[in-house]
């Protein structure tokens, strides 16, 4: 199941380009939630209606469960606020969901004031950083979280003065999906080294710690927190 961000639809890039990979694997069936009717309110608003998103989405995965849907399959990934909406899902859930992804888990609000995304809401929690501490959540908030380039602004290939607001502004927030996305094209093309900070990594500090890929293919046995 992938959940949209704030703002999207399922037409959206970020949503085909994740539906598009899951179909080439050839051996998942996905769902692509669409809750545009309240993503296109203002941030506050669908901040405020993400609960009510959630409410939907466990219900339907409560009867799914009713009808014998084998649960264990079950991998929920979402995108920015649809992150924080898997983390509502599975503290709701009458069942205990195997797998959430977040990507860029949205920051504004939740950093502070609204329940967020934990790794308290499935057996096992991927997070993947790429805008910490602006658009994303500035917490460590998964079982283990990835911080590629350093997890922040402004990653590689996007514009170093960009407009508030604009799509340019969004690049590093959006890169998250577009890793995932290609994990699961290439599931080994991201390898995340457990270090402690980006200049530790830089300077050979971490050469020895321990490796995991990062993406589709992260083990769920994995348990070091920040790559």
């Amino acid at each position: 199941m992938y959940i949209h961000g704030f703002s999207e639809n399922v037409e959206k890039k970020s949503v085909q380009t994740i539906v598009q990979a899951y179909l080439k694997r050839n051996d998942h069936n996905i769902i692509a939630v669409d809750y545009s009717k309240f993503a296109n309110d203002s941030y506050v608003t669908v901040t405020r209606n993400a609960p009510r998103v959630a409410n939907a989405l466990t219900m339907i995965l409560d009867k799914m469960a009713e009808l014998d849907f084998d649960t264990e399959k079950l991998h929920v990934i979402g995108h920015s606020m649809g992150s924080q909406i898997s983390g509502y899902i599975g503290r709701k859930v009458n069942f205990k969901i195997p797998r959430i992804t977040g990507l860029d888990p949205a920051g504004p609000l939740y950093n502070f004031l609204q329940p967020h995304l934990s790794l308290f809401d499935a057996r096992f929690v991927d997070i993947i950083h790429t805008d910490y501490g602006f658009y994303g959540i500035a917490r460590i908030t998964g079982t283990v979280d990835f911080f590629p380039n350093g997890g922040q602004r402004i990653q590689p290939g996007c514009p170093h003065h960009p407009k508030f607001y604009s799509k340019d502004d969004f690049c590093s927030h959006h890169r998250s999906w577009k890793f995932y996305a290609e994990s699961l094209i290439n599931e080994s093309a991201f390898l995340g080294v457990q270090c402690s900070s980006l200049s530790h990594l830089a300077s050979g500090k971490c050469n020895n710690n321990t490796q995991i890929i990062m993406g589709y293919a992260t083990p769920s046995s994995a348990s070091v927190k920040k790559f």
